[in-house]
């Protein structure tokens, strides 16, 4: 059953390595550092279960389709030859391939661990490391949980990572749209929906359904999905910064045979990241109660862009 939570966001760290937000007896967010993820699956941090205010879960963890669909969860499935994805890489004129490419993003030291004012962050060091253990990139991540309204059903995750090439050489950032395959260009902030979310509402900034979102730019894209159980809907927002290079972002984005989201600049074509430049992408995810109809997503989105404004 969901709850209704009360009070201000607080963070808690738990014995076994999770960061949990919470804002009285609903845990808006759980933050899996270190997972015991299989090497195949390319382990990474992610966020599960992420919850709505009423304590919907709006997130899934290792579906058996694609068991390396974690929650929400930064990563890259091309990167120069490197699969930081998991699974099988999909390979110009093979199709997906097991290939000996899984890397790993792993968690290097905490920068700060804070709640006040009526929000939190959570800022960390992380290190990108090909399968043979070269260190590629450096990572440093800010999750942001703020914009908390229990009476407004809302609270929104601005995801910040800044990332530098540390390999030597340039790394191209691709997709398995730039390597050859349709409509796959998946890539970045990652979201994987409950099961219960197959048949989903896609709706973006411009008016495109799911039929006509994959691929398509726009600076926002939403998803209302229903819930087993309580038959209750929640919503998810998700807010490209207008900072971002290629903005507004291409989106993958699916409502069958499963609910997945991602920003997904390199979409259409790579980008290339020279020897010790720096990267920074910043996301917003805006997790609502209920199914807003336009114009209230429209407000949502107004409303976490003018915040970053003033940040």
């Amino acid at each position: 059953m969901s709850r209704a939570a009360v009070g201000t966001p607080e963070v808690t760290e738990e014995d076994d390595g999770r960061v949990c937000v919470r804002l009285g007896d609903v845990v808006l967010a759980e933050y899996v550092v270190e997972p015991p993820t299989p090497a195949g699956d390319s382990p990474k941090p992610y966020l599960h279960p992420l919850r709505t205010t009423a304590g919907e879960v709006v997130t899934a963890v290792r579906p058996h389709d694609h068991t390396w669909h974690n929650g929400l969860q930064f990563t890259m499935a091309h990167l120069s030859g490197e699969n930081f994805w998991g699974g099988r890489t999909y390979v110009r004129g093979r199709g997906y391939t097991p290939l000996d490419n899984n890397g790993t993003i792993g968690h290097v030291r905490w920068e700060s661990i804070d709640d006040a004012g009526g929000h939190c962050e959570l800022r960390h060091e992380l290190v990108w490391r090909t399968a043979a253990g070269r260190r590629w990139l450096t990572e440093h991540r800010t999750l942001h949980f703020g914009d908390v309204s229990p009476r407004g059903g809302h609270w929104t995750l601005t995801w910040s990572s800044r990332l530098r090439n540390t390999s030597g050489h340039e790394l191209r950032w691709g997709s398995p749209v730039t390597e050859g395959r349709d409509t796959a260009g998946y890539g970045g902030l990652f979201w994987r929906g409950p099961r219960s979310f197959v048949g989903g509402t896609v709706r973006t900034s411009d008016g495109k359904s799911a039929a006509d979102a994959m691929g398509h730019r726009a600076p926002w894209l939403a998803f209302t999905g229903q819930h087993d159980e309580s038959l209750r809907s929640s919503t998810l927002l998700f807010a490209d910064s207008p900072e971002n290079a290629a903005h507004p972002t291409a989106w993958y984005v699916r409502n069958e045979p499963f609910p997945v989201v991602s920003f997904a600049a390199t979409y259409h074509r790579p980008w290339l990241l020279e020897p010790g430049e720096e990267l920074t992408l910043t996301h917003h995810v805006v997790v609502i109660d209920g199914a807003p109809d336009a114009a209230g997503l429209a407000r949502h989105a107004a409303r976490v862009l003018r915040r970053q404004d003033t940040d």
